[in-house]
C-alpha cells in the first residue's frame, strides 16, 4: 500500500470521526433548542392572542409543539440507538429536515400578525424573530445543513411579508433582515470552524498518539524512553521482554534490568560519549529480567536532543541468546561437518556460473589419486578422467544445469591415475546471490565403488545359484522367455533337458553334504562343456539340473546332447581320495511339440524325467513318452540303471 494512499485514509477517518462528534454535539444541544423553542412559541401566542386570529395562533402553535416533539423523539432515539460513525451523515440530514420545518413554521408565523395589530406587536414580533436567528446561531453550531436548513424558510418569509405592504417603518426593518442574516451567518461560520478545527485537532492528536502506540507495541524490539537515569515511557514488548507490568515498569531506575549496578555504571560510561555527539550506541550486554534470570541483548540507544540530554535517550533491544546460542551450534555443527568430511568418502564442491569448479572440500578424491589441479577451472563434462556416461545423460545433465534446477544422484565412473575403476555420486544444488542472480552450484560427492560392486554382486546372486554358479530358476525363466520368443519367429526347436542324478541321496547320507556339494560342482562343470555358448545349463535345487537348448534344427539334437550328458556323468567324480560313480535320468520336451511355454515344457520334462528314472536310470526319455536307446545302442524300456558305487 502506497504512502499517500494510506495518508489518504488516515484524513478521511479523522474526517469522518470529526463529523460524528458534531453531530452528537447538535443532538446534545437540542435539548436546550426544545426548551428554547416552547418559550418562544408560548411567549409569542400569550402576546398576539389579544389581536391575532384565534384558531390561526392555535394552529400554529399545535404544529410548532409537534416539531417540538418530533425533536424530542429524535433526541431519544439517537442516544438509544447510539449511531455509528458512518451513520452520522444520516442523522444530520435528518435533523435538517427537522430544523428546515421548524423554520418554516417560525417565518410563516408573521402571517398571523392581522392589520389590526399595532406597531408593539410587529416591533415584538420581529425582536422575537431575531432572538430566535440568535439562538439557532448558537444551538446549530455544529452543522451547517441544519442551520441553513432553519434559517432560509424563516427569514425568506417574514422579509417578504415586511417588504409588502407595510409601512415605510417595517419596510427598513425587512431591508434590514438579510444584513442581519449575514451577520449571524458569519458567526454561525466562525463558530462552526471553530468547532471543526478544536475536533479535527483532538481526533489528529488521538488519532496519531494511538498510530504511534500501535507501532510501538507491534514492533519487535523493545523500546524504551530513559530520561535520564529512570524509565519515563515504554513499548509493550519491553515489558514482555523484562517481564514487568506496564505500571510498575514506568519510574524504575536504569539499573534495575543490569546484573549489577557496577556494570551498568560502566555501560552508561560508555555510552555517554557518542549519545552527547548524537550518534547512535549499540552494544551486547547482558542483562536481567524480573525473574532473576540473565540473557543476552542487543540493545541501541540515541539521544532525542544531544544538546539537552535531560529530554532523554531512546533504547532498543532485543533477545538474542537464541541467535547466540544457535551460532555457537552452528560453529560446532560446521566443525563436527569438517572432521566427518575429513574422515568419511565424501566430498563438497563449488562451482561458477559457468559451470566451472572452484572449491573442493573433504581429502576422499586426493585418497584415490586424483590431482584437484586438473579438474579446478573445468566443468564436469570437460574432465576426460569421467567416464560411464552416455552422450544422451551428458546432455540432460547439462540442460538440467542450464536450468538451474537442482540434480541428485548423478552417477558417473572413475579412473584414477591407480587404474581401479571407482564409482561416484553428485548432487548439487544451484546458489543465486542477493539480487536473485545465477552464482553457480555447490553440492555433494559420494564414492559409491563398494556399492555398486554390492549390487552387482546382488545382481549375480539373484541370478545365479551360490554352489555351482549356474543360473538359478529365476534366470532360466527368463532365458527360456527369449528362447520361445525368438524360435516363434524364426521356427527353430527349443528343448528342455530335465536331469536327476540317481541315488546321489546316498553320498550325502554316507559321507556328508561336504562331499555332496564337491560332487555337485563338478557335475555343474562337465554339464556346462557339453553346450553351446546360447544354451543354458542351470540348477534348480538339490541334484536337479535344466538345460535350455536353443535355435535347434531337429529334434535328434536334443537326443544327442543327452547321451553325451549320461556319458559325461558316468565318468567317477574323485572327492578326497574316493571316486563316486554316478547316473542321471534326463526327461526332454520340445517347443511347440510337446508344450508353447516355459511351465508347460518344465512339466512335460519333469514327467519324462520320472518315467526315464522308473525305467532304471541312467537314460532319456521324450515328454511323448517314446523310449531312448541306451549308450551301448541297445533299448531297455525298463532296463536297470548302473549302480551306485564308491571306489577307494
Amino acid at each position: 500500500m502506497s504512502e499517500p494512499y494510506r495518508l489518504e485514509n488516515w484524513q478521511t477517518g479523522v474526517s469522518m470521526a470529526c463529523h460524528a462528534e458534531r453531530v452528537r454535539l447538535l443532538f446534545r444541544l437540542s435539548g436546550t433548542s426544545i426548551a428554547a423553542s416552547l418559550a418562544a412559541a408560548l411567549l409569542v401566542a400569550v402576546w398576539l392572542w389579544p389581536t391575532a386570529s384565534r384558531g390561526a395562533l392555535l394552529a400554529w402553535l399545535s404544529l410548532v409543539l409537534c416539531n417540538v416533539g418530533a425533536l424530542f423523539w429524535m433526541q431519544r432515539r439517537y442516544r438509544t440507538r447510539r449511531p455509528r460513525v458512518e451513520e452520522a451523515p444520516r442523522w444530520e440530514r435528518w435533523f435538517s429536515l427537522k430544523t428546515a420545518a421548524g423554520g418554516l413554521l417560525w417565518g410563516m408565523a408573521v402571517w398571523l400578525l392581522t392589520p389590526q395589530a399595532g406597531e408593539a406587536a410587529h416591533l415584538f414580533f420581529i425582536l422575537a424573530l431575531c432572538m430566535v436567528c440568535l439562538g439557532a446561531t448558537a444551538i446549530l453550531a455544529p452543522s451547517r445543513p441544519a442551520y441553513y436548513a432553519f434559517m432560509v424558510p424563516m427569514v425568506l418569509p417574514a422579509a417578504f411579508f415586511l417588504l409588502s405592504g407595510q409601512p415605510d417603518g417595517f419596510a427598513a426593518t425587512g431591508w434590514a433582515m438579510p444584513i442581519y442574516l449575514a451577520v449571524l451567518v458569519g458567526v454561525h461560520d466562525a463558530l462552526h470552524r471553530n468547532l471543526v478545527d478544536t475536533f479535527r485537532g483532538r481526533y489528529e492528536s488521538e488519532a496519531l498518539a494511538a498510530e504511534h502506540k500501535v507501532i510501538l507495541d507491534s514492533a519487535a524490539e523493545a523500546i524504551g524512553l530513559l530520561r535520564p537515569n529512570y524509565l519515563a515511557k515504554c513499548n509493550r514488548q519491553w515489558c514482555v521482554l523484562f517481564g514487568y507490568e506496564m505500571d510498575e515498569a514506568i519510574g524504575m531506575p536504569a539499573w534495575a534490568w543490569w546484573p549489577s549496578y557496577e556494570e551498568w555504571s560502566r555501560f552508561a560510561r560508555d555510552c555517554m560519549a557518542p549519545v552527547s555527539e548524537g550518534k547512535p550506541y549499540s552494544a551486547i550486554v547482558q542483562l536481567r529480567r524480573k525473574s532473576g534470570e540473565l540473557f543476552w541483548a542487543e540493545i541501541s540507544g540515541m539521544a532525542v536532543d544531544p544538546a539537552n540530554l535531560d529530554l532523554g535517550v531512546v533504547w532498543m533491544g532485543t533477545d538474542i541468546s537464541d541467535r547466540l546460542r544457535t551460532e555457537a551450534e552452528l560453529k560446532a555443527s560446521e566443525q563436527r561437518f569438517r572432521d566427518l568430511v575429513s574422515l568419511s568418502t565424501d566430498w563438497y564442491w563449488e562451482q561458477d556460473a559457468e559451470f566451472r569448479f572452484t572449491r573442493f572440500s573433504g581429502p576422499a578424491l586426493e585418497r584415490i589419486g586424483i590431482d584437484l589441479s586438473t579438474i579446478l577451472g573445468k566443468s564436469r563434462w570437460e574432465v576426460g578422467q569421467f567416464d560411464g556416461v552416455t552422450p544422451e545423460q551428458w546432455q540432460a545433465h547439462q540442460e538440467t544445469l542450464r536450468a538451474h534446477l537442482p540434480f541428485r544422484d548423478f552417477i558417473y565412473e572413475i579412473r584414477p591415475p591407480s587404474g581401479e575403476r571407482r564409482w561416484f555420486s553428485i548432487s548439487g544444488n544451484p546458489a543465486f546471490g542477493e539480487n536473485g542472480d545465477f552464482a553457480g552450484y555447490h553440492g555433494v560427492g559420494t564414492d559409491i565403488t563398494e556399492r555398486v560392486h554390492a549390487a552387482e554382486q546382488f545382481r549375480h546372486l539373484a541370478h545365479h545359484d551360490t554352489l555351482t554358479g549356474l543360473p538359478n530358476r529365476r534366470m532360466l525363466g527368463d532365458r527360456a522367455e527369449q528362447a520361445l520368443a525368438l524360435a516363434k519367429r524364426s521356427g527353430h526347436l527349443v528343448a528342455m533337458l530335465l536331469l536327476d542324478l540317481d541315488d546321489f541321496k546316498i553320498i550325502n547320507d554316507t559321507d556328508g553334504h561336504s562331499a555332496g556339494d564337491t560332487v555337485l560342482v563338478a557335475i555343474a562343470q562337465r554339464l556346462r562343456g557339453l553346450v553351446r555358448e546360447i544354451d543354458t545349463v542351470a540348477r534348480l535345487g538339490g541334484d536337479e539340473f535344466v538345460i535350455l537348448l536353443q535355435e535347434m534344427g531337429h529334434p535328434k539334437d536334443a537326443t544327442r546332447v543327452a547321451e553325451k550328458i549320461i556319458e559325461a556323468v558316468r565318468e567317477p567324480v574323485e572327492v578326497g581320495g574316493r571316486q563316486y560313480l554316478l547316473g542321471v535320468s534326463v526327461g526332454i520336451a520340445h517347443f511347440p511339440e510337446h508344450a508353447p511355454n516355459m511351465e508347460g515344457l518344465m512339466q512335460k520334462a519333469d514327467i519324462a524325467m520320472y518315467r526315464a528314472k522308473q525305467a532304471g536310470g541312467a537314460a532319456y526319455r521324450f515328454a511323448d513318452g517314446t523310449a531312448a536307446a541306451d549308450t551301448s545302442g541297445s533299448v531297455h524300456p525298463a532296463g536297470k540303471p548302473p549302480e551306485n558305487k564308491t571306489t577307494h
